[in-house]
């Protein structure tokens, strides 16, 4: 049997439940953890996955990154469930024996050239703290572990209207980069899945304060130019299963 293992926060919706979805048609037989925050979404999606995902295991984990008081014990104590790997172990397991930690969750608030003050700590924690931590606890103790940071164009890309969104992905981006050079066993991966039509992106078209930009992300909904969240999944999964590391676009040819 699979000992694949994933971790998967932001499970909920879009593509944390898309990333979901795609592990378990990759890996029937492996062990899902779904984190987000407790809400009627999170429960259907695990109950969802769990009717599908019957040759293996579907675990929900209720927890807030927005806390670091309580989110740190959680996710301490969801690893402690997962056994690690006896020195050396890993390199004579086959492929789908692996633990991967995808860290997707987040959020895009204020989209405006100058964000309320007050926003920019609450944003900063959940984006870019709450992240950090969770990869350092994460390869400290599956140091031949894979972690998917996902990314975005955003990470590499300025954009006028969201500058907090901007500042978290590229240290995240960049935090992964140096983990990755720091842990020559720890393959790190920082996919950005292009712009999906999810709950996200509906609430970008609604509340964008860039005129231009409004457009054009209205012009790709209509047109049904944004990416599917699952083709997107899938791809992800593809990466890790290849071992690709650094910053990878949906649209990248590989």
């Amino acid at each position: 049997m699979s000992t694949y293992t994933a971790i998967i926060t932001g499970a909920s919706r879009g593509f944390g439940k898309s990333l979901a979805a795609a592990v378990s048609s990759k890996h029937p037989t492996s062990t899902i953890y779904l984190l987000s925050r407790p809400s009627p979404h999170h429960t259907a999606t695990c109950s969802e996955l769990s009717s599908t995902h019957t040759s293996g295991k579907v675990i929900k984990v209720d927890i807030d990154f927005n806390d670091p008081s309580t989110y740190i014990e959680v996710f301490n104590s969801t690893l402690s469930k997962i056994p690690v790997p006896s020195s050396g172990d890993e390199e004579r397991l086959p492929p789908t024996s692996k633990i991967v930690l995808y860290n997707n969750h987040g959020t895009l608030t204020s989209l405006t050239p100058s964000p309320p003050i007050s926003q920019i700590p609450l944003d900063i924690n959940l984006n870019l703290t709450s992240c950090l931590t969770l990869s350092t606890l994460f390869s400290t103790r599956y140091p031949t572990s894979t972690i998917v940071n996902v990314s975005s164009l955003a990470a590499i890309k300025p954009f006028g209207t969201w500058s907090i969104y901007c500042a978290g992905k590229a240290g995240r981006d960049m935090f992964h980069d140096c983990l990755s050079l720091s842990h020559p066993s720890l393959k790190t991966l920082n996919y950005a899945p292009g712009a999906m039509d999810t709950d996200m992106q509906s609430h970008i078209r609604e509340a964008e304060s860039d005129k231009d930009m409004k457009v054009a992300f209205i012009k790709m909904k209509d047109e049904g130019s944004l990416v599917d969240p699952y083709e997107s999944a899938v791809k992800c999964v593809r990466l890790v299963e290849e071992g690709k590391e650094g910053h990878v676009d949906y649209w990248d040819e590989v």
